[in-house]
């Protein structure tokens, strides 16, 4: 073999034999199916959902729930009917003695939307005065004769269970359970019979004002009350945790509920009966008197104020400044002058 040949050979050896080395390490760096598949579930940053402000607590949450027109639910209380489900993911709930001296929630959603939610139980006439406050669509099941004449009268948009029936309500009996007990709803399905009705999708109330938590090095290490409704079935018990800046709700079978904020707000009450017989309450929902903040820890002696039925009921610092509450669950409990409270 001449010297010429033995050259071109070994050029074209040293070819194929980098060849074979490119094709070896593009090989190994190629991605795996399972490489590719990690990238492809990485976010875009345009497609991740934008966070907003809950008019209704503040809380920040996605932007289609934010203005959401508000939706109101009567759940009931007695002892039979606990334990509630749906109540922690209220953004606002008030809590009244509806009659003798069982107490009744109005639970207020907005920007969450849980599967079920109850027992859901029938309307009195002063909770009418708070669903107004946010022109509300009030869920219940029937109610007493004054109320259900105020919610005509008013023009209340209405999803009264005995008129919708099925569509939204449903019954989960229990064995040694009264049938007034299990009574149960969806939220989803009541803004789906809003929107059927051509209801407002959107909300129009004047929201409240809201702040930051304060630092976890301002807040007190313990800090409780007590609000004796009645007899020690209803007595809430409402514990800080300066951790999370939440007030923990304990009642007697009920589930463990955490707020951002409570509000005690003192209420003229006096007994009425009803055109046909009903015996209940009556409540001075509109006007002025005394209210406790209970927020960071700290308890804010203050009052509170209502112009008219539709307006906002705003609460106020003990110089007269506008309540800024924190971001989060806000729960109102309904009290007369002789309702006994225990702060710690």
């Amino acid at each position: 073999m001449n010297k010429r040949l033995k050259i071109l050979l070994g050029i074209l050896a040293g070819i194929v034999l980098a060849g074979l080395i490119i094709w070896y390490y593009q090989g190994q760096n190629a991605p795996t199916s399972q490489t590719v598949s990690e990238i492809s579930k990485k976010p875009n940053k345009q497609e991740e959902v934008k966070k907003v402000v809950c008019l209704v607590d503040g809380s920040l949450v996605n932007e289609n729930l934010a203005n959401r027109h508000p939706l109101a639910i009567m759940i009931e209380n007695s002892v039979d009917a606990r334990p509630q489900i749906g109540l922690a993911d209220a953004q606002l709930v008030y809590e009244a003695i509806a009659e003798g001296g069982i107490t009744r929630f109005l639970a207020i959603y907005s920007c969450s939307e849980p599967e079920k939610v109850g027992p859901v139980r029938s309307a009195r006439i002063y909770y009418l005065d708070w669903v107004s406050e946010f022109n509300a669509f009030y869920a219940h099941v029937g109610g007493n004769y004054d109320a259900l004449q105020k919610i005509k009268e008013y023009g209340i948009l209405d999803l009264d269970q005995f008129r919708y029936g099925s569509s939204a309500y449903w019954r989960v009996p229990e064995v040694g359970k009264a049938i007034e007990h299990t009574m149960y709803t969806s939220t989803k399905k009541l803004w789906s019979i809003a929107d059927k009705n051509k209801w407002p999708k959107k909300a129009d109330f004047t929201p409240w004002d809201f702040k930051d938590d304060l630092e976890e090095s301002q807040r007190p290490q313990n800090a409780s009350a007590t609000v004796n409704f009645s007899t020690p079935n209803y007595s809430v018990k409402w514990s800080y945790d300066p951790k999370t800046n939440t007030y923990s709700r304990s009642q007697t079978k009920t589930p463990t509920i955490k707020a951002k904020n409570i509000i005690i707000q003192w209420m003229d009450r006096w007994p009425i009966v009803s055109k046909i017989g009903e015996r209940g309450y009556a409540m001075k929902t509109v006007g002025s008197g005394k209210a406790k903040i209970l927020m960071d820890g700290k308890v804010i002696d203050g009052t509170w104020k209502k112009d008219y039925r539709t307006e906002r009921t705003w609460f106020y610092d003990s110089s007269g400044n506008k309540i800024n509450f924190n971001r989060g669950q806000i729960w109102i409990e309904i009290v007369h002058n002789d309702t006994p409270i225990k702060l710690e």
